[in-house]
């Protein structure tokens, strides 16, 4: 079933000058249950909040923000920017759609001036403790994943991802800001945590067993786990002008405890800190 909302039962709540506030509630239902369940938040502007309890449903509220320049363009901004609801068999999909937009971050956005208008959404969501989480968002916000204990994959540009008390294995990065990771039972299988402009800070649950491969440019890594140093692949080999270059590679790999999944941790500008879990 799909559900395309452009003013869906969107109650006005304020209007200051030339911003207008919206808010849309909404239970959606998995007609399937089972492990393969997932939920996909595809963002363009605006922050996102994933929060686990004991139920079944995905309980959604999103706030919508326009800020247009007449009543003309708030018109307009009505029928271009739409959130499209998809409820099927084993996910849901909260995807807002725009003429500038296609999935997953390919956009050509030329902003307020050029289009005279900008929306924004702010979503937050009680989901099954279990559910598997593809969230996704570009500008003016932050992801937030609490007490989730499915697989993941959280990619933010401007801003920062944080996730508490974290059960599961998967894939989190953004751009411009931190990462900020806390597991509640330590993963089992291949994990990534990067950034570009910002630090990388995750915790884990003593004892620790992994293989963590570091990589940062400017800055520094600390652990609080003891760890030896886990011995390089051989160099890759390419030929110029007739001569070998042989590189290593820019990560450094070592290993905490008996060894485990690899988790990958990269950064250009900061730091990483792998702590022990207070």
């Amino acid at each position: 079933m799909k559900i395309l909302l452009c003013f869906f039962v969107l109650i006005p709540v304020a209007r200051c000058q030339d911003v207008r506030e919206e808010i849309i509630t909404k239970t959606l239902r998995f007609p399937a249950s089972g492990p393969e369940r997932s939920l996909l938040v595809d963002n363009v502007q605006g922050s996102i909040v994933v929060t686990a309890y004991e139920g079944e449903t995905v309980e959604m509220t999103a706030v919508r923000r326009t800020r247009a320049k007449s009543d003309e363009k708030f018109r307009e901004a009505s029928e271009d920017v739409v959130l499209e609801i998809q409820e099927l068999r084993s996910r849901i999909e909260l995807v807002v759609d725009a003429p500038w937009r296609n999935r997953w971050n390919r956009h050509d956005f030329r902003g307020y001036r050029y289009y005279g208008y900008e929306v924004s959404f702010d979503f937050e969501l009680k989901v099954p403790r279990s559910l598997n989480l593809y969230l996704h968002t570009v500008n003016d916000g932050d992801i937030e994943v609490r007490d989730v204990s499915g697989s993941f994959e959280i990619k933010n540009v401007n801003g920062d991802v944080t996730m508490t008390e974290i059960s599961g294995s998967g894939h989190a990065s953004t751009v411009n800001g931190s990462l900020r990771v806390g597991f509640k039972m330590n993963p089992a299988e291949e994990c990534t945590f990067r950034t570009v402009n910002g630090s990388v800070e995750v915790s884990f649950r003593d004892p620790f067993s992994a293989d963590l491969f570091l990589k940062t440019l400017n800055g520094k890594a600390y652990t609080d786990f003891d760890v030896t140093a886990v011995p390089r692949t051989v160099p890759a080999i390419r030929e110029k002008r007739g001569k070998k270059i042989y590189r290593a590679g820019d990560a450094y790999a070592v290993r905490a405890g008996r060894g485990g999944p690899r988790l990958a941790f990269d950064t250009l500008n900061g730091s990483i800190h792998i702590l022990k879990h207070q």
